[in-house]
């Protein structure tokens, strides 16, 4: 038997903070992908990669320079004067653009004789270590694609795109590691500009039963709606856009946030413990907001499994 928890003042204090930690942490992503886009951090990481696999510098812009990969660059903006990069570059373009750029046709094999052009690009193995052969990794990949099949063209391209694959599955693990680390940064800063202080908003909600039954009513409409309001975007609104409109949406609860003489520590134990209450915040925000969603949904079933608090049916803010 499911035991009666839904009038459980803990529970719905619980819901308030996800509710709280899941709109704030819209605003970070936002803001991290505005600084990633600005920054052309998934072109550079996926310029890494390519400098691993690659070798020299002589072999990355042999292959940038290649026309397939020219086609994904990016003109020059207003911010941008350069040419930007591109961000992403298809495995089988990838695959074409290898043999183009370290196995080119010539007159004794046919531009669509892929396997002759791997097999003579790769040459005898007493010349494997000349300059004028493809880099070590290269022809690793080579090797691999000959090795599978030395008939089929398709299995042979096929065998290139998926080592690409695993190289693209190794600077995602990159781009993600330095995303997550931007994305805490943020998180922090966040909280620390607008005093989200996890302990105190949380005894306010434990204190203030109104105010507690209109973040959980809220909560509970965007669970069923599948998604905040202020997080949509169209061709007319964008992702900062969006960001400010859940920055609103949360001050509009009247929750505790904002520095001033009664919000500021005053001792040294409690700026300690403002300290740690930023931190908090922080950490649950660098969790991201999909994660909030979806923890927020589990527990507001949770509490759905027995009568609604008192006051919940108080008015809630517009979103």
């Amino acid at each position: 038997m499911v035991p009666n928890i839904s009038g459980n003042a803990a529970l719905d204090v619980l819901i308030g903070l996800f509710f709280l930690y899941f709109l704030l942490s819209i605003v970070c992503s936002a803001i991290n992908e505005g600084i990633a886009s600005l920054v052309r951090l998934r072109a550079r990481y996926l310029e890494r990669g390519m400098r691993s696999l690659l070798g020299r510098d002589a072999n990355v812009r042999a292959f940038y320079s290649h026309w397939r990969v020219r086609a994904l660059i990016k003109p020059s903006g207003w911010i941008f004067r350069a040419p930007r990069k591109p961000s992403y570059i298809s495995s089988r373009a990838f695959a074409l653009t290898l043999l183009d750029t370290f196995a080119p046709p010539d007159d004794d094999t046919d531009s669509q004789d892929l396997i002759g052009r791997a097999t003579k690009a790769l040459g005898p193995p007493g010349e494997e270590e000349s300059s004028s052969r493809p880099p070590e990794i290269v022809r690793g990949m080579l090797r691999d694609a000959l090795n599978e099949t030395r008939v089929d063209v398709d299995r042979f391209r096929g065998s290139l795109e998926r080592s690409f694959d695993e190289v693209m599955d190794r600077v995602s693990g990159w781009y993600k590691r330095r995303v997550q680390l931007i994305l805490f940064v943020l998180a922090v800063g966040l909280a620390g500009a607008m005093n989200a202080d996890s302990f105190v908003i949380g005894q306010r909600l434990w204190k203030d039963p109104a105010l507690r039954s209109a973040v959980v009513a809220q909560a509970s409409k965007v669970v069923q709606a599948g998604s905040a309001e202020c997080a949509r975007t169209s061709a007319q609104t964008t992702s900062a856009d969006a960001a400010a409109k859940c920055v609103d949406e949360v001050k509009q609860f009247g929750l505790p946030l904002g520095w001033n003489h009664t919000t500021s520590p005053h001792d040294v134990w409690a700026v300690l413990g403002k300290i740690l209450g930023l931190l908090v915040t922080g950490f649950a925000l660098s969790l991201g907001a999909p994660f909030w969603f979806d923890f927020l949904g589990k527990v507001s079933n949770l509490r759905g499994s027995g009568p609604a608090s008192p006051g919940a049916e108080s008015k809630t803010p517009s979103s």
